[in-house]
C-alpha cells in the first residue's frame, strides 16, 4: 500500500512514470559516479589552463635568469681577462727588463760597450712581438722616446708635454709611476699600428735604474673588449640554444600532457569510446551545426547483457563490451562519433537521414549477432543488440533528442530484442 501510494505521490506531481522511475533508480549509481568523473574531468582542464601559464611563466623566469646569469658572466669574464692580461703584459716587461739585465751585465764583463749592449737590447727588442698589437717601446727618464717599433716619427722627441685626446700627460704620468714604485700601470690613448685613430691603452711600465730606461708595453681595451664579445657571442648561442630547447622540450611535455589529459577526459577507458561528458559537450554543438542533413541519433544496447556478466563474469562482459564497441566504431564509420552512453548502452551521432541511420544500425546488429565470443577456449556463444533511431530538427534540444532514441530503443527491446527500431514506426504510439 505504501509504495504504490508513493508512487502516486510523484506521478501526480508530473515526475517520472512508473517505468522510468525504476530506470532511474537503476542508473542512479552509475549517473552519480558519471558525474563526479565530468567534476573531476572540469578541474583537470582548468588546471591544465593554469598549467599552460605557469609554463609561459616559467619560461620566462628561466629566460630573464638567463640573461641575469650572462650579465654576472660577462662581468666575471671581463675581471678575469682583463686581469689575466695584466698579469701577461706584466710578465713580458719582466722579460725585457732581465734580457736588459743580461746585456747590461756583459757590458760590465767588458764583452760589450754600453753603446753596444743598449742597441743590441734596442734591436732585439723592437722585433719583440706576442701578440696582433704586443709590442715593446722604451723612453729615457727625460721623457724622451728611445725606441718605438711603429711610431718613429717621435723617436728621439720628448712628450713630456703632450697630451692624448682626453688632454692627459701621460709620460709624466709614467715617469711618476716609476718615481714612487719603479713599475706600475697607467692607461691613455694611443694609435694602433697602422692607424691613425687613438684607442685607449693599459700598459705596465717598468725602470732599469743603471741606464735610466723605461720599458713598457700594454694592450688596447678594444681587442679586450673584442675578445670578451667573441666570448659573449659563444655564451648567448649557448644559452639561446638551451633556452630553445627547454622551450621545446617544455611544449613537447605540454602537449604531451594535454594529450593525455584529453583522453582521460573525453575518452571511456573500457571501450575507447567517447565518454557520457563528451557527448553532453559535443551532442548540442553538432545539433546546431549547419548540414545538409539532420543530425541522427542511435541509441544501441546490448542485450541480455546482465546474463552475460552472470554466467561469465565480469571480466569477459568487458570483454564483450569491447569487443561490440569497436564493431559498432568499426561499422559506422566514417562517422567517428560514437560515446559509451552508460553501462552496456552506446550512442552514436551522425548527419545522416532516417534512412541512411537504419541501413547503418542494421549493419552494425547484423555483424554483432555473427561475432563469435570464445570463452575459454571451449564454449562459444553470440550476444546480440538493440537500437533505437531518432532524427533531430531545428526546433529540438539534444536532451530531448537522445530521450526520444531511448525510447525508440526500448521499442526494439519490447518486440523482441536484436532489433532497430526508428522514429517513424513508433511515432504517437505508447511507451513501451
Amino acid at each position: 500500500m505504501t509504495l504504490p501510494l508513493f508512487k502516486n505521490c510523484f506521478y501526480g506531481l508530473g515526475l517520472p512514470s512508473e517505468k522510468q522511475f525504476f530506470l532511474l533508480s537503476r542508473t542512479n549509481y552509475e549517473q552519480g559516479v558519471l558525474n563526479l568523473r565530468v567534476f573531476l574531468t572540469g578541474i583537470f582542464l582548468m588546471r591544465y589552463s593554469k598549467f599552460k601559464k605557469h609554463m609561459l611563466t616559467l619560461s620566462l623566469v628561466s629566460l630573464i635568469s638567463m640573461l641575469v646569469l650572462l650579465i654576472a658572466i660577462v662581468w666575471h669574464l671581463y675581471s678575469s681577462i682583463l686581469k689575466e692580461r695584466k698579469v701577461l703584459i706584466h710578465s713580458q716587461v719582466d722579460t725585457a727588463i732581465s734580457l736588459m739585465r743580461e746585456v747590461y751585465e756583459s757590458s760590465l764583463e767588458g764583452a760589450l760597450t754600453k753603446e753596444e749592449a743598449q742597441q743590441q737590447f734596442l734591436a732585439y727588442v723592437k722585433k719583440l712581438k706576442y701578440s696582433e698589437h704586443g709590442y715593446f717601446w722604451v723612453l729615457n727618464t727625460e721623457g724622451v722616446m728611445i725606441m718605438h717599433p711603429y711610431n718613429k716619427s717621435k723617436l728621439g722627441k720628448s712628450l713630456i708635454n703632450v697630451k692624448d685626446k682626453n688632454g692627459k700627460f701621460y709620460v709624466r704620468s709614467i715617469i711618476s709611476i716609476i718615481q714612487q714604485n719603479e713599475n706600475g700601470f697607467v692607461s691613455y690613448y694611443w694609435s694602433k699600428p697602422g692607424e691613425d685613430e687613438l684607442a685607449k691603452k693599459l700598459s705596465y711600465v717598468a725602470l732599469f735604474k743603471p741606464w735610466g730606461w723605461v720599458v713598457g708595453t700594454g694592450l688596447y681595451v678594444s681587442d679586450l673588449n673584442r675578445e670578451i664579445l667573441n666570448q659573449v657571442y659563444m655564451g648567448l648561442i649557448i644559452i639561446v640554444g638551451l633556452f630553445s630547447l627547454s622551450i621545446f622540450v617544455s611544449l613537447r611535455l605540454s602537449q604531451r600532457y594535454m594529450t593525455d589529459l584529453r583522453n582521460v577526459a573525453i575518452f571511456d577507458r573500457l571501450t575507447r569510446l567517447y565518454r557520457r561528458s563528451y557527448l553532453d559537450e559535443m551532442g548540442p554543438r553538432m545539433l546546431k551545426e549547419k548540414n545538409i542533413k539532420p543530425l541522427s541519433v542511435i541509441f544501441f544496447d546490448i542485450d541480455l547483457f546482465k546474463k552475460v556478466n552472470d554466467q561469465y563474469g565480469h571480466n569477459y562482459g568487458d570483454t564483450v563490451l569491447s569487443a561490440i564497441s569497436s564493431i559498432i566504431h568499426k561499422e559506422l564509420f566514417p562517422h567517428k562519433d560514437v560515446f559509451r552512453y552508460g553501462g552496456e548502452e552506446m550512442v552514436a551521432l551522425l548527419f545522416a537521414t532516417e534512412e541512411e541511420s537504419r541501413v547503418l544500425a542494421e549493419r552494425v546488429k547484423k555483424v554483432v549477432a555473427e561475432h563469435v565470443f570464445h570463452y575459454s577456449g571451449s564454449e562459444n556463444f553470440s550476444v546480440t543488440i538493440s537500437a533505437g533511431i531518432a532524427v533531430g530538427n531545428e526546433q529540438d534540444s539534444f536532451s530531448d533528442l537522445v530521450r526520444r532514441a531511448d525510447r525508440c530503443m526500448y521499442f526494439a527491446k519490447a518486440r523482441g530484442r536484436n532489433r532497430v527500431v526508428s522514429e517513424s514506426e513508433v511515432r504517437g504510439l505508447p511507451d513501451a
